[in-house]
This record gives C-alpha cells, structure tokens and sequence, in this order.
C-alpha cells in the first residue's frame, strides 16, 4: 500500500512538473491578480460587474491607458514567444529503478521447423490451385 501511495504521488508530481514547464497552466497561477484587479476596478467604479470586466480586458481591443502594465499581467493576457522550455529535474542517487521485463516478450526459440513438403492433411491436395495444362 505504501508503494502505491509513492507511486501515486511521483506521477502526481510529473505530472505538475510537465503542465506547468510545457503548457499554458501556468496561467491559473495569474488568478489573484486578476481577482485583485478586479476588485481595484469595483473600488474605483461602483457599477462594474465582473462580465463588464471580462469584457473591458479580454473581448475588447486593448488599448495603452493608466492601468496598462496590470492589464499584461492578467491571466491568458500575454503568451511566452518561446514555446518550449526546458525543466529540469534532478533525481537524489540513492533512488534506483529496475527494469524487470515480462515473460511475453523474451525471444523464445522455435521448436518447430517449416517444410514445403510436408501436408498436413490428406486432403490438401484436392485444395490447390488450377494447373494449366
């Protein structure tokens, strides 16, 4: 049980690993600035709702005013140019894996040989392809 409690939290882990190095998850990490902009737009202007909001920053063209540079750090705002980049992951020595391979795919030997003229039923013969004469 313990094994599969690590096992579990190693993919869990990877799995992080891999969505916020190679992907745009890393966004969601953007969502308290979005909350606090929002909240600094509802100080300043008591009649925005959050759809009015969404639509100032996200559906309309966006333009170069006051509150410009906290706008670029909203979530799915801006994309890296870069679209690859590169995690890495340092195991501690002492884990060791090993590789234990099944028994399905070890080459076994054949005992058994082919032969062209060997019939195995008596009446393959009738079962054969015209011969033109």
């Amino acid at each position: 049980m313990y094994i599969c409690n690590v096992k579990r939290s190693v993919i869990y882990f990877l799995l992080c690993v891999y969505l916020f190095s190679f992907t745009e998850v890393k966004e969601l990490l953007k969502l308290p600035n979005l909350v606090e902009h929002y909240i600094s737009h509802t100080i300043t202007n008591k009649n925005t709702t959050f759809f009015s909001f969404v639509n100032l920053h996200y559906l309309k063209k966006q333009t170069k005013d006051a509150d410009y540079k906290q706008d670029m750090k909203l979530p799915f705002k801006t994309h890296e140019a870069n679209c690859f980049s590169i995690t890495h992951l340092t195991l501690p020595e002492h884990i060791g894996f090993t590789l234990e391979i099944p028994e399905i795919f070890i080459e076994k030997t054949s005992i058994f040989s082919y032969s062209p003229n060997y019939a195995s039923n008596p009446l393959a013969s009738i079962f054969r392809p015209p011969i033109l004469a």
